[in-house]
């Protein structure tokens, strides 16, 4: 998510979708009003509807912009061959840096629970995750162990979700070590034999 913040919001739909990220992490989805997104973006919630037709149009533009961003990291891994777990370690720092910023953690966590709810964002959030994992494992192909690869990604995505929670539950988390520790999973889940 670094990507959208770095965006420059001179496009009026960025500089909404931004403003509804605020408001989100602030009220959840059902608690954050048009009104309030309107204010974060500093224009009028009439101005909103030229852009957006309703909240939920919102909401599901944000969750495929997360999509993006998710699938241009992994699509780094195209071309890495037998250096794809490498490049999954050396990108850990960065990883856990994001698991655990306070806003980007809140928003995650509020767009799960909105797929509890709402059955469209659940059916887009699953087909999404399908999508990615599939892309990392066509991409996981020389000097990776191949048995129940697919059960050891979603070993791996779900202690990296978990950062999450677990950065708000104790927010003074020693990500140093839970990077380091992270490597050696990683190597036992993707690489190593015994």
């Amino acid at each position: 998510m670094s990507e959208a913040i770095a965006k420059t919001c001179d496009d009026p739909r960025e500089r909404v979708l931004r403003a509804a990220e605020r408001a989100f992490a602030a009220s959840g989805f059902h608690g954050a009003r048009m009104a309030q997104i309107a204010k974060e973006a500093k224009m009028s919630p009439g101005h909103i509807y030229h852009y957006f037709e309703s909240k939920e149009q919102i909401i599901a533009e944000m969750i495929r912009a997360h999509f993006e961003e998710k699938k241009v990291t992994v699509e780094r891994y195209r071309e890495a061959g037998d250096r794809v777990v490498d490049m999954m370690i050396d990108n850990l720092k960065d990883s856990v840096a994001d698991k655990t910023d306070p806003f980007w953690s809140t928003l995650m966590l509020e767009i799960v629970v909105e797929a509890t709810r709402n059955p469209e964002v659940a059916a887009s959030i699953r087909s999404m995750d399908t999508d990615l994992k599939a892309r990392v494992v066509s991409y996981l192909r020389d000097g990776v162990r191949k048995d129940d690869l697919e059960s050891r990604l979603e070993i791996f995505v779900a202690l990296m979700q978990g950062i999450r929670i677990r950065n708000i539950l104790n927010p003074n988390l020693n990500k140093e070590a839970v990077t380091l520790i992270l490597k050696d999973v990683v190597e036992v889940l993707f690489r190593r034999k015994d």
